[in-house]
């Protein structure tokens, strides 16, 4: 009997293995491609929509910007390797020398840590400003770029043993050597052993754990001044405020967004995962590869979506998108044909060209006219000043 079901036990197998190797190529060459592509489209335009002039004047689009094109760099470093390596069985930072190796490891850990953290920095920059509502924007032009200078300098820092001791030749079991873009545990290098035992844990605390506890308390702190309790400004319109809270939903999906697509999924992963561990059968091996497409696709998966998280969250950013396109897209001759229309619509009305009937009447309708004049001018620029109090 034994006998007769392993044939069917062999085949089973090889048909669930067939199954399992298929879906590792939908998600690695056909999902990871289009997260590849529109997420550096959505994120470009993303950037591009919060550094407009209506926006780009106030540090928490600013930041956001920023974090739009680090996310690009996390696609186009993290999400790019993973697909060749595991997709195509390309291994991209293998195929030169430990300079080559070294150099794309500390890249893409450097961008993965500045995405991370400049979500700590906005969520306290929008802290800040929930907290005191200013009539007139305050106006410090190198505030975040003081700021992203300063995070780059401390994660280069934490970062720095990538640059240094990634990497080490392995020999495969054709007699061939293989560089091996990790820290091997197996090394002599006493380096790569500590490294290997420590980066993970490095990685998960600096990248993952803190920025999530720092972000989940700024957000709470921000949701409870801006919409539980919110701060009580009689200067402001109820324009501005619904402005301002439109701002700061924007801030919110995406933070929610890392918060419950990343920081899950990478907690588990770095937990489960050990590229050097033997696997003792087959069902293992095929959960452990079933649960790593898994993670993967949720945490590359946030680093395409910026785009989605603000346009979904905030008319604000859908009004400047509507701007954006209509400006690129908009007929040459509507402007022509809007402005013929209003020199031209005095022909059928001929009482405005009726004569003045004395000078007299002449002098008060100007002089009223003037008077009208100025107070509409006071009054546009006092809205104006009052509608930028939402972002700042």
């Amino acid at each position: 009997m034994n006998n007769s079901t392993s044939p069917n036990h062999s085949t089973s197998s090889l048909e669930e293995w067939g199954s399992l190797l298929l879906i590792n190529r939908i998600v690695y060459r056909g999902y990871f491609l289009f997260l590849i592509m529109a997420g550096t489209c959505g994120n470009l335009l993303t950037a591009i929509t919060l550094l407009r002039v209506r926006l780009r004047k106030y540090t928490t689009c600013q930041f956001m910007a920023v974090c739009a094109l680090l996310n690009i760099g996390v696609l186009l470093t993290n999400t790019l390797n993973m697909m060749l390596s595991q997709g195509y069985d390309i291994h991209l930072r293998s195929q030169f020398d430990f300079a080559w190796c070294r150099i794309n490891a500390f890249v893409a850990q450097w961008i993965r840590g500045m995405a991370s953290w400049i979500l700590v920095i906005v969520a306290f920059d929008r802290f800040q400003q929930s907290k005191t509502i200013r009539r007139t924007p305050t106006k410090n032009k190198h505030t975040v770029l003081y700021t992203i200078i300063i995070t780059g300098l401390i994660l280069l820092l934490l970062n720095l043993h990538y640059l240094l001791f990634t990497g080490n030749k392995v020999v495969l079991s054709e007699n061939t050597t293989f560089l091996a873009c990790i820290f091997d545990k197996y090394s002599e290098n006493n380096f790569q052993k500590f490294f290997a035992s420590t980066s993970t844990w490095q990685e998960l605390v600096t990248y993952i754990i803190l920025p999530c506890i720092l972000a989940l308390i700024l957000n709470i702190f921000i949701i409870q001044n801006s919409f539980l309790s919110p701060i009580n400004n009689e200067h402001l319109k109820s324009r501005s405020k619904s402005r301002t809270r439109r701002v700061t939903t924007m801030l919110l999906a995406s933070n929610i967004g890392f918060l419950a697509l990343v920081a899950p999924a990478q907690i588990f992963y770095a937990l489960s995962f050990d590229p050097q561990r033997g696997m003792q059968s087959y069902d293992e091996y095929k959960s452990f590869i079933i649960q790593g497409n898994i993670y993967q696709c949720l945490i590359n998966t946030y680093y395409a979506a910026s785009f989605i998280f603000c346009f979904a969250s905030s008319s604000v950013f859908r009004c400047e998108i509507s701007k954006l396109l209509s400006k690129h897209y908009k007929p040459k001759h509507s402007l022509g044909s809007g402005t013929g229309e209003i020199y031209s619509s005095h022909e059928n009305r001929p009482f405005i060209n009726q004569p003045r009937i004395s000078g007299f009447h002449r002098s008060n309708s100007s002089q009223n006219d003037d008077y009208l004049y100025g107070r509409k001018s006071l009054k546009r620029a006092t809205e104006s000043t009052i509608e930028t109090d939402g972002f700042t």
